[in-house]
């Protein structure tokens, strides 16, 4: 027995190597792939052409760049090979066990009943014993008939498991595929991004430096000319020095007798204005530092700003669209929440199912970027909406109906199916908004650090507005909230 055993669990081993692990079924038309795994040809062909980006194996993941499959005909044979040996070691199993059990080992007689409490084939004379009497009998024909259909029940939702599995599994490739595009075109986006930002850096250090070599050459060649001046006169003055020293060699008759005293003394006295101007200029050569140095890091980001994309963006106050209970300043750029309704006409436009109100300019391309203060409030939401967002009556701010918000309602949350939170570790006292309306992504940013708080992505067809609602918690306070661009 335990030799039979050993026997079939190796049997078993083999024919776990010998199945498709997509199909899960044994090989049928064996291909062999470049990273040495082995799948049914038509599984594999599904898998990839079902499969978004490059092509891998479902095993061990590795990339391909074509499509590589080899027919292994070796693995193939031992396939049907195994496949016959299998089918006739369990028919020879079935007979043995037909034989064995066709009488009852007890009176000799067929085996005609099942016991359904017992759960096994009984003949007649063991029906009627006391062990059975009270138990439920039924013929093996019905016995068989009903565990069938039962075992044909357990079949179709074992396939039907299969079935489902086996499109997880190319749906997870799918969604692997899905990823790696994705993270690839953010790295490349995220490249571009830097490559503007280090060209910029480069080209300014390249200028600066530039400007600085000819400043450097200027002054140079300014010392140079005053090197040169002073240098012939250092030479004259030597000269002199060497005449006059030699004069006083000579008594007084031979010192009168061989030269002319008043040129020399005339020479001796001349001055070379030029390097008289030279003497001064080597005091007055500075080179300005303060042009070079200073803020220099900070004198090149406000530049720099001139490229970045976007930047911040002014955002008004449509007061058209503003609630009755909110006081718009005159500059539209701070809104404020009353407790007594203002003299506004309800227009098609306005609020009135939420203490909200608008930007004016909609958005229907690019990317953009505004901050809102918010303090320490307790209450609001702000971020963006589509166009046709219902006004009069009550609605879910979700998504779905066209709201894209970043809510506080004493704790952080937003709006996608239902309420979620925002287990946030440092409350935010300003908010930073970023709309890319062709890419269908609305974030929200702690804009005093910039770090991310939160991202809708979907697709946008219609105007988007920046949007902002503010409302009292009981309290006798205004709140006060600035869009604001720098």
């Amino acid at each position: 027995a335990g030799r039979n055993s050993a026997m079939a669990a190796k049997a078993e081993r083999l024919g776990t190597e010998l199945s498709c692990s997509i199909c899960l079924d044994f090989f049928k038309d064996p291909v062999l792939l470049e990273c040495g795994h082995h799948f049914c040809r038509a599984c594999i062909s599904q898998v990839w052409d079902r499969a978004a980006g490059d092509l891998s194996c479902p095993q061990c993941r590795q990339v391909f760049s074509q499509r590589n499959m080899k027919s292994n005909q070796l693995v193939d044979n031992i396939v049907e090979i195994f496949r016959t040996e299998t089918a006739s070691s369990q028919s020879e199993k079935q007979d043995q066990v037909e034989g064995k059990e066709l009488y009852c080992t007890e009176h000799e007689e067929k085996l005609k009943l099942f016991c359904e409490e017992d759960d096994k084939a009984i003949c007649v004379i063991c029906g009627m014993s006391r062990n059975h009497k009270t138990h439920n009998l039924m013929s093996i024909t019905e016995a068989v008939e009903i565990y069938k259909e039962k075992l044909e029940g357990s079949l179709q939702a074992l396939q039907n498991h299969l079935k489902q599995a086996s499109e997880s599994l190319i749906q997870e490739v799918k969604e692997r595929k899905t990823l790696q595009a994705k993270t690839a075109s953010l790295r490349k986006q995220i490249e571009e991004e830097f490559s503007k930002l280090h060209q910029y850096l480069e080209e300014e250090e390249k200028n600066l430096k530039a400007k600085l070599e000819e400043e450097e050459k200027k002054h140079l060649e300014t010392l140079k000319k005053s090197q040169e001046a002073i240098t012939k006169e250092v030479s004259r003055l030597k000269r002199t020095v060497t005449e006059i020293e030699g004069c006083l060699q000579y008594n007084s008759v031979e010192m009168l007798a061989e030269k002319e005293m008043e040129p020399l003394i005339f020479r001796c006295c001349k001055q070379n204005p030029s390097v008289h101007e030279c003497w001064n200029q080597l005091i007055v050569v500075n080179l300005c530092e303060g042009e070079f140095i200073g803020p220099l890091q900070y004198r090149v980001w406000k530049r720099m700003k001139s490229i970045i994309s976007p930047v911040p963006e002014s955002v008004a106050i449509d007061t058209k669209t503003a609630h009755r209970r909110l006081i718009v300043s005159e500059d539209r750029s701070s809104v404020q929440f009353s407790d007594e309704y203002q003299g506004v006409p309800d227009n098609l436009e306005r609020f009135i199912n939420r203490f909200a109100a608008l930007g004016p300019e909609g958005l229907t391309s690019g990317r953009h970027y505004w901050e809102v203060k918010v303090g320490d409030t307790r209450f609001w939401s702000l971020g963006v909406v589509r166009e046709s967002v219902e006004r009069k009556k009550t609605t879910v701010p979700s998504p779905v109906n066209g709201f894209y918000l970043l809510c506080k309602n004493f704790s952080f949350g937003v709006y996608y199916a239902r309420w979620a939170n925002l287990p946030l570790t440092v409350e935010p006292r300003k908010i930073g908004v970023y709309v890319d309306y062709e890419g269908g992504q609305v974030s929200f940013y702690n804009a005093d650090n910039m770090s991310h708080i939160y991202t809708y992505t979907d697709t946008f067809t219609e105007r988007m507005y920046p949007y902002f609602r503010t409302f009292s918690d009981g309290a006798k306070n205004k709140f006060d909230r600035r869009f604001f661009k720098n």
